[in-house]
């Protein structure tokens, strides 16, 4: 199961962060069952984090379980795994009643890539239409649309470089994040392009995260395989794949969370509080 997850996290065949750190958790909860090795338990939360390193929800989780292994017994872990599995339902589900609010009848709503957070949104909300970007070169905005039309929720579904238009005709733009720092957001690649023309339209962006997907480290622009985008390109020709860029926390409007919907700086202090970091 180990493997299996960490080569389906690599291969994008599990997407989102939500996703991606529950499978995460999964996997280490079948290692701390099969072993009582803590150093086989170490080398598993490294081998999963190194599957997506700019996923820090899934690291803030695996080494909170890794931390809580080495200071208690087995049966106690797991207990806690199970514990935290409960929670994280629970936020996810707070932060769809908190986004929800956010949106009115008859509202466009734009997104960009694939949010499990953004579409548990948009399912509460009724009578609004969805813009979205097919978000290349891995196409996610197409889960997105799939997962919208297959909840009747009418969507539109936009090219990359079609965006200016979507948003222009858009009443609010709700994105997912990968990773939030003490003063950016890092999400997919086009998401500071998307934050910047809605800004210039006067359309409010607001980002729907998790608490642990904070990240105190810095952080890099992880760069994807050059044969996405274009498999054999002629000679003299340079591709560049970036997979995330950051969004400053000046071009967002609030972070829908468990604890409400916060002001960047906010949501940075709450989290900071619940990871205990300094």
């Amino acid at each position: 199961m180990l493997h299996e997850t960490h080569r389906k996290i690599k291969r994008l065949k599990i997407q989102g962060a939500e996703n991606i750190s529950t499978a995460g958790i999964l996997a280490l909860e079948y290692v701390i069952k099969k072993s009582h090795s803590f150093t086989e338990i170490e080398n598993a939360t490294k081998k999963l984090i190194s599957a997506r390193p700019t996923e820090p929800q899934l690291e803030n989780y695996l080494y909170y379980i890794t931390k809580f292994r080495k200071e208690h017994t087995q049966i106690e872990t797991l207990k806690e795994i199970k514990r935290l599995l409960k929670e994280k339902k629970e936020a996810h589900k707070k932060i769809m009643e908190h986004g929800k609010k956010l949106i009115e009848k008859n509202d466009i709503v734009f997104t960009h890539c694939h949010s499990s957070n953004v579409i548990g949104v948009l399912k509460k909300c009724k009578k609004i239409k969805v813009y979205n970007t097919e978000t290349r070169p891995r196409y996610q905005g197409r889960k997105t649309a799939k997962e919208l039309a297959k909840a009747r929720i009418p969507v539109t579904h936009f090219i990359d470089s079609a965006a200016r238009i979507a948003i222009k005709e858009s009443d609010i733009v709700l994105l997912g994040a990968d990773s939030i720092t003490y003063n950016k957001v890092y999400n997919k690649i086009g998401s500071e392009l998307m934050a910047l023309t809605a800004k210039n339209y006067k359309v409010p962006v607001y980002i729907c995260a998790s608490l642990w997907k904070f990240n105190p480290h810095r952080e890099t622009i992880e760069e994807r395989p050059i044969k996405e985008v274009w498999k054999n390109p002629p000679k003299g020709v340079k591709v560049k794949n970036y997979a995330f860029e950051k969004i400053n926390f000046s071009l967002i409007k609030g972070i829908v969370c468990e604890e409400g919907i916060l002001k960047p700086k906010k949501f940075v202090k709450k989290a900071r509080k619940l990871l205990n970091v300094l």
